[in-house]
Formats: structure tokens, sequence, C-alpha cells
């Protein structure tokens, strides 16, 4: 079976284990690819924790070994060298086509088997160095802005900060915060941490947060009538999520987290707390309100639009209380990404051959509009909200001139869920095509 489809049961697996002449079991290629991604995964993790590794951008602020951690023993000189990010993409372009296997194979892997594997990926990306991102450490610069300097992560980037210890390993040290009040008041405490004792805490969340996301998927496939094995290793096991996300400790974990947690309420029939937890995740990150209106469309509105007021509530008071009116220029500076181009979005390209970027943009954006409108209105007409959100993010993640590997998160959830072979098939390939995204040497 693939992810997002129904596969085999476990007594199906075991009934047409063996050949009828009793020779090699039929689990036995969807078992030895998952063993052979876990071989990848280990080198993927241990080999770049060396002193100046050339993938571990964080290395721009020195190589503490609280920073490379303790798979530091591992790591190998040649990380620090220009064949490192090549090397690097090499790997995740085996993991990658290793894990598709797996997803073609997953009625060969047992339940137990399904559940430790993504388990012990998570505890071993957790325990690696933070690959390909500085975002963590700009996370905690806008937690020190704030409460040891005094300044609005809103109006204040870590450049106004050079002497913090933060600063060197932060990026895009003149950027102010586009994250939400909710999740820059929650970063606040860490501060008093330290930059080494703020960024493990934020490994460690991002970790169980993703963890949670592999949970609510397993937990609604079995809501669905559905095998769980098969959409929770489409999730726990992509390249993206463990590199990118659990090594990186991104924020995308816990945003998606409450997401997943507004779907899994509305699976369950809590329209209210299915508002309220997924407009919550938007007081996070703004992007994740896209699923929004899909779960309000989808049945009951009245109910679900009563959890959004009283979440969107909450996130007021939460950011004028926080920030006062500083908060607002959240909401512009989020918009404003879309002034900046990755050199791997569909828009960039495109401009790139046709020469005229604001009209390109412009086409994007409104052909997703289009989409979007169209599937909202499929979601009214009675069509599987949780399909209809996650071709409109899909469709998001092509039209943004603004394009990270980390973003796959948003979608990969929703398409494990959707049951839709092309739409699984369609998110795999724009991984592979994001996987070049923030290699050193590669693009």
């Amino acid at each position: 079976g693939t992810a997002g489809a129904t596969a085999a049961t476990p007594a199906t697996a075991t009934a047409t284990a063996s050949s009828p002449s009793g020779g090699v079991k039929s689990t036995r290629p969807g078992r030895l690819a998952l063993g052979a991604l876990c071989v990848v995964y280990v080198l993927l993790a241990a080999l770049p924790a060396a002193p100046g590794s050339r993938v571990v951008l964080a290395t721009a602020g020195g190589s503490p070994d609280w920073l490379l951690g303790p798979l530091q023993p591992f790591g190998l000189s040649g990380a620090s060298g220009s064949s490192a990010g090549p090397l690097l993409y090499a790997g995740m372009w085996v993991a990658l086509l290793l894990y598709a296997v797996v997803l073609v194979r997953a009625g060969d892997i047992t339940r137990r088997t399904a559940i430790w594997t993504v388990a012990g990926l998570h505890v071993l990306f957790l325990l690696a160095p933070p690959l390909l991102s500085q975002d963590v450490f700009s996370y905690i610069a806008y937690a020190r802005l704030g409460v040891e300097h005094g300044l609005s992560p809103y109006t204040h980037s870590p450049v106004d900060i050079p002497g913090d210890p933060v600063f060197g390993f932060a990026g895009s040290k003149d950027a102010v915060s586009v994250y939400g009040p909710a999740f820059t008041l929650l970063t606040y405490p860490l501060s008093g941490l330290g930059v080494a004792g703020a960024y493990w805490v934020l490994k460690v969340i991002a970790c169980a947060a993703s963890l949670g996301v592999v949970a609510l998927v397993w937990r609604c496939a079995e809501r669905f009538g559905r095998d769980p094995v098969a959409p929770a290793l489409f999730v726990g096991l992509s390249p993206l999520v463990l590199v990118h996300v659990v090594s990186a400790a991104h924020n995308e974990a816990l945003v998606v987290l409450l997401t997943m947690a507004g779907v899994y309420t509305f699976v369950c029939g809590q329209p209210r707390a299915a508002g309220a937890w997924s407009t919550f995740a938007a007081g996070l990150k703004a992007s994740a309100g896209l699923v929004v209106p899909y779960l309000v469309l989808a049945g009951k509105p009245r109910r679900v639009l009563a959890g959004v007021a009283a979440a969107t509530l909450a996130l007021a008071v939460i950011g004028l209380a926080g920030f006062g009116t500083d908060v607002l220029d959240s909401l512009g500076l989020l918009s404003s990404n879309q002034g900046r181009s990755s050199r791997l979005s569909f828009p960039y390209l495109v401009s790139e051959l046709v020469g005229n970027r604001p009209l390109v943009r412009a086409l994007f954006g409104l052909a997703f509009a289009a989409l979007a409108g169209w599937t909202l209105w499929r979601t009214w007409r009675g069509a599987d909200p949780i399909r209809m959100a996650a071709w409109a993010t899909f469709a998001i993640l092509i039209a943004s001139a603004w394009l990270v590997p980390w973003y796959l998160l948003w979608l990969l959830p929703l398409a494990a869920l959707a049951a839709d072979r092309r739409l699984t098939v369609a998110t795999v390939a724009l991984s592979g095509w994001v996987l070049a995204i923030g290699v050193p040497g590669v693009y």
C-alpha cells in the first residue's frame, strides 16, 4: 500500500508472508528497505557532527560541544570540506528513494516495527547537530531581545544585539520576527537558560511535537478505519521531517501539532475544539490558518466558528498584553516573506524565464486563489475537508515565492490522511524538488 491508502491488515500480511513453497517471505522488500533507510539516516545524522561542519550552518558562530551534540565522536573531519554539502544532498536523495520504497511496501511493516522505527529515528535526529539551518538560534535571539535587552522582536533584529552570546549562531541577523505572539512568548522563559539550554529545550520540543503529529495521524487513520502504518510512515520517515524539522528544531513541528489537534478533534466530532486548536496554531505561525476554513465549511460551521472566535480572542489578548500594538507588525511581516524568493520556488524559476517577476507572482497567486476557491466550494458541497485542505496546501507551496524544505510538514500529515494516490505521488515528488534548498554547495 501507499501512504494515505488502505494498507494490508496485520492478518492479511501474515497470511501472505510466505510463498506457496515456503521460501522467501513476501515482506522482505519492505523490511530491507526500512533497514537500509535506517542505516542512511544514521550516517546523515552522525557524520556531519564535526567542528566547522559545512552542513551545520550554526558553526559560523563556533563549534562548541553542546552544538555538535553527543554524536560528535562519530563526526568526520571532512564535514568541514567543500564536498560535505553535495555528499549530504546525495545521501538525502538515497534516503528519499528508500523512503518511497518503504511507502510502496508499507504492508510489509508491522505496527510495532513502525512505531519503534519512527520513535528511534526521531531520537537520533534529536541528538544530531542542527543541520542546514540556523533558525532555532533566531528564535532564541528574539527571546533574548525581549527578555535580556528589553527590545521588541517585532521592531528589532539580532543585529541590534551584536554582543549577545547568541549573535554568532543566529541566522538572518537583520530580520525582525515573523512568528506569532504565542510562539514568541513561549520562547521568552528559555532566555534564562542560556543559549545552549534554550537550544536543547527547543530541540526536545521539536522532536516531541513531530512525534505528536505522527501519533495524531495514526489516530485519525484508525478513526477512518484504515491501517495507520502507511500514513504514519509517510510523515514520520520523511527526510524533510527528520533532517529539517527535528534536527534543525524548526517551530513547524509545534505549529503543525496544533493544526493536527484541530483535525483530530474534528474527526472525533468536536467542532468547537477543532476550530480553537486550528486557529491557535495560526497564533504561532499565520500560515497554519489555511486549514481553518475547510473545517468551518465541512459541517456544523457555527460550532467551529465558536472555537475560532474563542481562540482569536485569546490570541489577541496574549499578543496585545505581551507586545502592545507592535504585535500587529507581525501580520505585515508575514506577507513580506513573499517579497523574498527561494531559488527553487516555482514563481522564481518561471520569472527567470519570462523576466517579469511581479506578473509571474500575481499569476501564481491568482492560480492559488482559484484552486483554493474551488476546493472550498467542493468542501461546502460535501467533499472530504482533509483532502481538499491537502490539495490547497500543495497549491500554496507551488505558488509561494518563499519555499523552504520544512514547509513540507504543512502538507505531509494532510496528504497522509487524504487517501488520494495522486496527492501522495505529488507530495513525494515535491519533497524531492525541495531537497536541494539550503544545502551548501548544491544550489
